[in-house]
């Protein structure tokens, strides 16, 4: 039994285990032609989030073969690649500033602090962080990247951070505009998105078809390599016009440990300090890398049941490994693995020609990434960014719940003027306001039944009764009590709360159903339970011993009605039904001695 178990644990911890003894030959070129594929997006992406970071550009070949290594053994979902994106990119510039060992150590931790979350099985904190908040921080993110870029179109040298900063800095040195730069930017944005469109084209030949499909796929790849052929012509004929990415270092790097303390000057910055530069990185960084994995992962997983641990786990270690490879932080990239679905993969196996093709790229080309020009990679991240911009779910917020709009709109604008990592802070702690108010604020269906024998009132909340909500309830029964104070004659007043939707308590709103059930007593009426749940009623009897009265069916309500008499409080007597709104409160009037209508 021990042994079975562990084999289950290892298949499904371990799922390489569980796919490769079935590989095939059909799967090796589907995984093949998609790893080549991927490559060829990947290796100019990653050369243009490297600058994105503010790192060299080996930084973003570092970061782009040992997630997708890693992920083969632990991976899941055989769409996804691992890599450098251009938000992570720009969270790892918003910490690290600029700092290679920063975000490697950044890198280390994030995986770090992923595992943890794993194993821990902490992966409904991201839950908390809505679509709505996503959304306003990855539209904000996308233009705020965009921004940062525009100095590369430009040819311009600007060194703000920050939206405004960089704006700023744009009105006063817009007139330092290289031409040369704008003209090979322009060209490229508009090829790009040319060849991002042809892709999309479905024409009735096969063959052409394809060719459009690869052309649009590989249109980052092309238009760096026509890119850099032009200014190495230019060198050696005479002096190339465009700003060039310049010297790359050459080779593999080094396998080590990142560095836990930095030499700075006669000054030594230890981990802890280290640290307290990152803040809320070391926890913004990982939770943004696993809401994008798990979303890509979720999206290709076609209906199956998806192991968001084992996701979460996965993202962890390439994270952990990428860093001893100089790696910066890394998460699924949903262009990169949208072409990889749409290459035909099969496996994760995929990912190992993506890595072989970098490392070659690392080995062979990095002399003549020399010529890339700055404003070529501006205009990748440019056009890869513009279309995260998510108008169409602010449309479709609009249309169904328009409250959604207000984390939205204030995430969006937070993190453009207030940076990204308070931008995002501030959309969770919108949502769980949102998410305690209506806990507070449950929906509250109120309503008077003038019966023969008797009236009442019957109350029916939406939901759960917790602490925040008991006020709430209080208030309306209140009313009703006062209402009866207010009666000319001796009457019955009696409060049905009905426990149908009520599936927890706690011992405050306990606290206060007493009370209500004492006020009652004074002017002569009872509380009675009608339908709760067997441990409802434990935890209400175990601190009230008396006051109440329980129902479990409508007929046993009936009998206890019965022995007192009717009140219906400010209630027009020709009323057959009718339905009020007040606020979130829902009130029905019924006379059952006439023919109601149902609600």
């Amino acid at each position: 039994m021990k042994s079975i178990n562990l084999m289950n644990a290892v298949k499904k911890r371990v799922p390489i285990v569980t796919w490769l003894p079935k590989y095939s030959f059909d799967d090796t070129l589907g995984d093949l032609v998609a790893g080549l594929t991927i490559g060829l997006t990947l290796i100019p992406q990653a050369i243009a989030y490297a600058g994105l970071a503010g790192l060299g550009p080996q930084y973003g070949l570092y970061s782009a073969f040992a997630g997708s290594f890693v992920y083969i053994v632990f991976g899941t979902c055989p769409e996804v690649n691992i890599g450098p994106t251009a938000l992570i990119s720009l969270l790892t510039f918003t910490y690290a500033r600029g700092i290679p060992e920063y975000a490697v150590l950044l890198c280390f931790l994030s995986g770090c602090v992923t595992i943890i979350f794993a194993v821990l099985r902490l992966g409904f904190l991201v839950e908390f962080v809505s679509t709505p908040v996503v959304s306003g921080f990855t539209s904000a993110a996308s233009i705020i990247i965009a921004s940062s870029q525009l100095k590369g179109l430009l040819g311009l040298t600007i060194h703000g951070e920050s939206f405004l900063d960089i704006w700023r800095e744009l009105f006063y040195k817009i007139g330092e505009t290289k031409i040369p730069d704008l003209v090979l930017s322009c060209c490229c944005i508009v090829i790009l998105l040319s060849l991002k469109f042809i892709r999309e084209i479905e024409t009735s030949n096969r063959f052409l078809s394809k060719f459009f499909w690869f052309l649009g796929t590989g249109r980052n790849a092309l238009v760096v390599l026509l890119c850099a052929t032009a200014s190495y012509i230019f060198e050696s004929q005479s002096t190339v016009p465009f700003i060039l990415t310049g010297q790359m270092i050459a080779g593999l790097p080094k396998v080590e440990p990142p560095q836990f303390s930095l030499n700075n000057g006669n000054q030594t910055v230890d981990f802890l300090e280290i640290c307290q530069n990152f803040g809320s990185g070391v926890i913004v960084v990982p939770l943004i890398s696993i809401i994008g994995n798990v979303a890509i992962a979720k999206a290709f997983s076609r209906g199956k049941a998806l192991d968001a641990t084992q996701e979460m786990f996965t993202l962890g270690v390439c994270n952990l490994v990428g860093s001893f490879f100089h790696s910066i932080p890394v998460t699924g990239s949903f262009s990169r693995s949208a072409v990889s679905n749409a290459s035909g993969v099969r496996t994760p196996l995929g990912g190992l020609y993506t890595g072989i093709l970098v490392i070659l790229a690392l080995s062979l080309l990095t002399p003549y990434f020399y010529y890339i020009p700055r404003a070529t990679l501006s205009s990748v991240i440019i056009c890869a960014v513009i279309f995260m911009v998510d108008i169409e779910l602010v449309k479709s917020v609009w249309k169904s719940s328009k409250r959604d709009l207000i984390p939205a709109i204030v995430t969006f604008l937070s993190c453009l003027f207030a940076g990204v990592e308070l931008g995002i802070m501030v959309g969770v702690i919108i949502d769980i306001l949102i998410l305690i108010y209506f806990n507070a604020r449950p929906t509250m269906y109120i309503e008077y039944r003038n019966m023969q024998s008797s009236s009442y009132v019957i109350v029916r909340p939406s939901t759960g009764l917790l602490f925040p909500a008991v006020d709430y309830l209080r208030t309306y029964l209140t009313e009703c009590l006062t209402e009866k104070k207010r009666q000319p004659r001796k009457s019955q007043m009696n409060i049905v709360l009905d426990g149908l939707h009520i599936d927890r308590i706690d011992f405050t709103a306990i606290q206060g159903i007493n009370s209500v059930a004492k006020d009652l007593k004074e002017v002569g009426g009872r509380l009675i339970l009608l339908n709760p749940k067997d441990e409802i009623l434990m935890s209400i009897q175990s601190y009230i011993k008396e006051n109440i009265l329980v129902a479990r069916t409508d007929s046993e309500l009936t009998a206890a009605l019965k022995k007192v008499d009717g009140f219906l409080p400010n209630v027009d007597k020709n009323i057959k039904s009718s339905e009020m709104f007040n606020g979130k409160t829902i009130i029905r009037i019924t006379d059952t001695n006439n023919v109601s209508t149902n609600l």
